[in-house]
């Protein structure tokens, strides 16, 4: 088993590509909803903290099951509420690009556990959390799409039933 300090951070690049700085100051547990629009296209949100796209999603809060949270956050950041379909997958590992740094500089190692969801109620939005929302086609997102939320979402076209560990 590998200890924080036997951690080679400097090998490792953040969910943007940039090289991290240091080891991370936590380990954080989150989640993504993957959705689609009725002619397929993929649901992404321009983040407001680092101007990257990704897909919804967040911190799962104390008390909250991580189904539970990722209905609450994409709510938050969307306006849509959503039901849970299936788990695609848990990402940890730092090939994953599970790694985000923040403004103030502060990096969390990311637990994510992505899931399908499907709308049934509420209209999109922009939240505070983002500056722009739309719908793209899976060959053509955003040139600054985070690098985890790309394997992500190529591990959610598959189509596979078995959730993907990575």
């Amino acid at each position: 088993m590998q200890s924080t300090e036997d951690f080679d951070y400097k090998k490792w690049q953040d969910s943007t590509g940039a090289p991290l700085q240091k080891i991370p100051d936590r380990i954080g547990v989150a989640t993504n909803g993957f959705l689609r629009d009725e002619t397929g296209k993929i649901l992404m949100q321009r983040r407001s903290d680092i101007d990257f796209w990704g897909m919804p999603g967040g911190n799962v809060e104390i008390g909250e099951s991580v189904e539970q949270g990722v209905v609450r956050e994409v709510f938050e950041e969307t306006g849509l509420q959503v039901r849970v379909e299936r788990l695609i997958g848990i990402y940890s590992e730092p090939e994953s690009y599970p790694f985000m740094r923040y403004p103030d500089g502060y990096t969390v190692h990311y637990i994510t556990h992505v899931f399908t969801c499907d709308y049934f109620a509420g209209e999109l939005r922009v939240s505070d959390e983002s500056t722009d929302i739309d719908y793209f086609p899976a060959d053509n997102l955003p040139k600054n799409t985070l690098l985890s939320h790309r394997i992500r979402i190529e591990d959610a076209l598959t189509g596979l039933v078995s959730p993907f560990i990575r």
